[in-house]
C-alpha cells in the first residue's frame, strides 16, 4: 500500500513539475540537443572545418547511415507502441536502438577506410562507433544518461581536435546535465557518468587513434 501511494504522489508532482516554466525549457533543451541531433552537427561542423567537396560528401553520407537510419527506427519503434517516447526512458527499450547506431555507424565507417574519407571525419566515425558500444554495454546493467555522453563527447572532441578557440561549447554539458535531471530522465549521478564517459573515453580515443593513424586533418 505505501509503495502505491509513494507512485500516486510522485506522479502527481511530476504532472505539478510539467506546468513549470523551467521544466518546459528543460524539455527544449532535451530535444534540441538530443544525441541524433548532436551527431548530426558534429559531422557537419567537422566538414565545415575541412570545407571541401569530399568532406561535405562523407558528412551527408555518414549522416544518413549513422544518424537518419537510427533515428528512423527510433520513430518507427515510436509508432508501433514499442517505446514510451523519442528519448526512450525505459532501459531495457535502448538494447536495440543501440545495436542498430553501432551497425549503422561500423558501416560508414567501414566506407570511409574503403574510399578513403578525410582524417577527422573518420576518426569523428570511430570514435562515435566505440563510444556507442560502451554505452550499450553500460546500459545493459545500469542506465547512464546518452545525452550527456554525447554532448561532453562532441564538446571535448572539438576541443581536443580544434583547439581551446571551440571551449565555450562546453557550456552545454552543464546545461544538458540541469535539463536531464530536471526532467527526471535521469538521476544526478547517471549524468555525471554521461560527462566522464564522454569526457576520458573521447580524450583516450582521440589520442590514441591519432598516434595509431599518425595524421594530421
Amino acid at each position: 500500500m505505501e509503495k502505491v501511494k509513494a507512485m500516486m504522489k510522485s506522479s502527481m508532482d511530476l504532472e505539478a513539475l510539467k506546468k513549470r516554466w523551467d521544466y518546459r525549457v528543460a524539455r527544449w533543451v532535451s530535444n534540441i540537443l538530443n544525441p541524433p541531433l548532436v551527431a548530426a552537427f558534429g559531422i557537419f561542423l567537422m566538414a565545415a572545418v575541412l570545407g571541401t567537396p569530399e568532406a561535405w560528401f562523407w558528412a551527408v553520407v555518414f549522416v544518413f547511415l549513422a544518424v537518419s537510419i537510427p533515428t528512423s527506427y527510433v520513430v518507427w519503434l515510436l509508432k508501433k507502441g514499442r517505446i514510451e517516447n523519442f528519448h526512450i526512458p525505459n532501459r531495457e527499450n535502448r538494447h536495440g536502438p543501440y545495436k542498430v547506431i553501432i551497425l549503422s555507424n561500423l558501416l560508414g565507417v567501414v566506407l570511409m577506410v574503403i574510399f578513403d574519407a578525410p582524417f577527422l571525419l573518420l576518426a569523428f566515425g570511430v570514435i562515435g562507433m566505440m563510444q556507442s558500444f560502451l554505452l550499450y554495454m553500460v546500459n545493459r546493467y545500469w542506465k547512464i544518461s546518452g545525452h550527456t555522453t554525447a554532448i561532453t563527447g562532441l564538446s571535448v572532441f572539438m576541443v581536443a581536435s580544434l583547439g581551446w578557440g571551440m571551449s565555450p561549447v562546453l557550456v552545454m554539458v552543464p546545461l544538458v546535465a540541469w535539463a536531464r535531471i530536471r526532467t527526471r530522465s535521469h538521476s544526478f549521478w547517471q549524468t555525471i557518468a554521461g560527462i566522464l564517459t564522454g569526457t576520458t573515453f573521447i580524450l583516450a580515443t582521440w589520442y590514441l587513434f591519432r598516434l595509431v593513424v599518425r595524421s594530421e586533418f
